[in-house]
């Protein structure tokens, strides 16, 4: 009974050593020594490699854990213990092997009678399974153990890092796993360093854009010789370094000069992959540096283990002698009568160019009104001189008929006499009567086609824009022809465009004619699309005539919905 205290006090003893020891302390002086470490939950437990059967006692602290995963390393290593690493809800013990030797694997609880509920795998540089989830692979009974026990193996790969993981294929719950690190180098290596300031952010090694902050750097490190900028323009340092699971590092910024370093510790056990220094820590001009090591006191490691990153802060630009408030007033006064004698100069010059503006709006609309003055008339008298026609024919009831449209007609173009824009539902209902009115005379056929997409109760356009078009097309193209005229008029949308054309298949007068009285509606019309360029500047009006193979004339309202 007294042996079996015995050999608990001394296991329970040398795992309360090995729990204390942890990554953060300071350099470890001793070596792994002839033994066989066992982890769980964050507590280590030493167990000699003579005296294996001892690990009973172990399993006395947790009932409820099945197996335990035991280490046994170069005797002489130093240096081994490194930060756990996470999977999922388990963290596993890491294990650095500085040098080139083996690792051997046991899993003690795993016995003949269970081993077919256990499996492991092993997986290199977590990118590559080099054995798949296996069984386990043998039983062994070494060590002065007084039972069998699952061998793993032994594993060895320099420079790479093993993870070997046993679960338990009953219960997922119940799985351990360690990795192993064969590490030929613990200083930290930067990968980038983001400098940040107040308005943007940049790359130190971006010469084009880091503003003259550092122009040369150590050939393969990244790190800049010449790193320096003005005081108060970076507000944050932000240090990006190469993986290290395994290695926690602990920052520190050195502020030299003086008689005495000021050193302030930053980070002091960082696992992330970058670090962020404050720019309240070097607000002061002067020369800084940083140094990133392995977790540890300052100095605690040989210094090619140690990363330095010198940078100075430059003292703001000179500023000029200070001015009293009485002598900089005469500059103040005339800065300020400047600025108000130039806008008073800005407001007028745009109040000239709004009133002018202004009269020449006003100038086109009277030109268009005198046009239009001009338009209904002309109208009118065609209109008349085609009744006239029917009466001297004696065609009495074409003529009242014809004389009851034009009636109609004429209402609808008085009332709108004095609008320069109509809807384009009151436009279509003019040029219907009116090619109405003028096939009881001639007996042509005519046709109406408007866009679907267009909205004719709210769209509108310049009043009469195409009955004279229309009225050209009757009396100069398909008056001859009879009942074998035809005449389309077609409205469309082209994107903010609207496009109007007017096709018929008569001989249609010379569009260039002078001497011609025909062309007198033609004429006021190609000048009215003139005075609606200028008074639509953003929306001008394309006027385009083609008399081959037909007779067709197009009118474009350019962003006109």
């Amino acid at each position: 009974m007294k042996k079996k205290i015995l050999v608990l006090f001394t296991s329970l003893i040398i795992g309360f050593v090995f729990s204390l020891r942890s990554f953060a302390q300071t350099k470890q002086d001793f070596s792994f020594g002839y033994h066989f470490t066992f982890e769980y939950q964050g507590s280590y437990y030493g167990v000699k490699d003579t005296s294996l059967g001892d690990v009973k006692a172990f399993k006395m602290i947790n009932n409820k854990h099945p197996f335990w995963l035991g280490v046994k390393l170069n005797h002489s290593l130093v240096d081994f213990f490194s930060s756990s690493v996470k999977s999922i809800s388990k963290a596993y013990p890491s294990y650095i092997i500085s040098d080139t030797s083996t690792a051997i694997l046991i899993a003690y609880g795993i016995t003949k009678a269970n081993i077919s509920d256990y499996r492991y795998h092993v997986v290199e540089n977590d990118s590559v399974e080099l054995v798949p989830w296996s069984k386990i692979p043998a039983l062994g009974q070494q060590y002065g153990a007084k039972e069998a026990y699952g061998f793993l193996g032994e594993f060895k790969a320099p420079g790479k890092q093993l993870l070997i993981e046993v679960l338990n294929i009953q219960n997922y719950d119940i799985r351990q796993g360690v990795l192993f690190d064969w590490k030929p180098n613990f200083k930290p290596l930067i990968t980038r360093i983001e400098i940040n300031r107040p308005k943007d952010y940049f790359d130190l090694d971006n010469v084009k854009l880091n503003h003259g902050y550092a122009t040369r750097f150590i050939e393969h490190a990244g790190t800049p010789v010449d790193f320096k900028f003005p005081a108060d323009s970076v507000v944050g340092i932000r240090l990006y370094y190469k993986h290290h699971e395994t290695i926690p590092y602990v920052v520190y910024l050195v502020k030299k000069g003086g008689i005495k370093k000021d050193t302030v510790k930053m980070g002091y056990y960082n696992l992330e992959n970058y670090y962020d220094i404050d720019g309240n820590f070097y607000k002061q001009p002067g020369k800084y540096e940083i140094i990133t090591q392995r977790a540890g006191e300052l100095g605690s490691w040989p210094e090619e283990q140690m990363l330095r990153i010198p940078f100075e802060v430059l003292p703001p630009p000179v500023t000029d002698k200070k001015v009293s408030l009485k002598q900089a007033l005469p500059y103040i006064i005339a800065t300020l009568t400047g600025v108000v004698l130039l806008f008073g100069g800005y407001y007028r010059r745009n109040q000239v160019k709004l009133v002018r503006a202004a009269q020449e709006k006003q100038t086109v609309g009277l030109k268009l009104q005198s046009i239009r003055a001009q338009l209904n008339p002309h109208f009118m008298f065609n209109a008349l001189t085609s009744i006239q026609n029917l009466v001297n024919k004696n065609d009495i009831t074409g003529a009242n008929h014809y004389l009851s449209k034009f009636a109609g007609l004429t209402r609808q173009v008085l009332d709108t006499g004095n609008d320069e824009l109509l809807s384009l539902q009151q436009e279509i209902n003019i040029l219907d009567d009116y090619l109405q009115m003028e096939q009881l005379r001639f007996g042509f056929k005519y046709q109406i086609d408007v866009d679907q997409t267009i909205n004719q109760a709210n769209t509108e356009i310049p009043a009469m824009l195409l009955q004279p078009f229309v009225e050209n097309a009757v009396k100069h193209g398909v008056a001859i022809l009879k009942d074998a005229g035809k005449i389309e008029i077609m409205i469309n949308r082209k994107d903010k465009d609207l496009v109007f054309c007017i096709k018929d298949n008569g001989k249609w007068i010379d569009a260039d004619a002078r001497d011609n009285t025909s062309g007198y509606g033609l004429k006021l019309s190609q000048e009215r699309a003139v005075l609606l360029n200028q008074l639509y500047k953003d929306q001008p009006v394309h006027l385009t005539i083609d008399k081959q193979p037909a007779t067709m004339v197009c009118i474009r309202l350019t962003n006109w919905i």
